[in-house]
């Protein structure tokens, strides 16, 4: 982790963030799961930072039925699958 001098007390979160390698910014987030301030699934290919709203509303929905399909009804699970073999 970055390096930090005694006059230096008052670190901007920006300052610490830049002063951190791409691994520890990693081992940062995963801590951060670990302790449950972030969830499991923040973890994004970059491809999705650019979500409109609506995607985001979207993929959030998805995150939530996630591994969860024992707890859907039978009509639920049959219109999903049915909405998931158009594509």
């Amino acid at each position: 982790m970055p390096t930090f001098y005694a006059e230096d007390i008052d670190i901007d979160v920006d300052e610490f963030l830049s002063a951190c390698s791409s691994r520890e910014k990693e081992e940062l987030i995963d801590a951060l799961i670990e302790d449950r301030y972030l969830k499991e699934n923040c973890k994004v290919d970059y491809k999705y930072e650019l979500l409109s709203v609506p995607e985001s509303f979207y993929i959030d929905a998805i995150d939530k039925i996630k591994g969860r399909w024992n707890m859907l009804t039978q009509e639920e699970e049959e219109i999903i699958l049915k909405i998931a073999s158009r594509f």
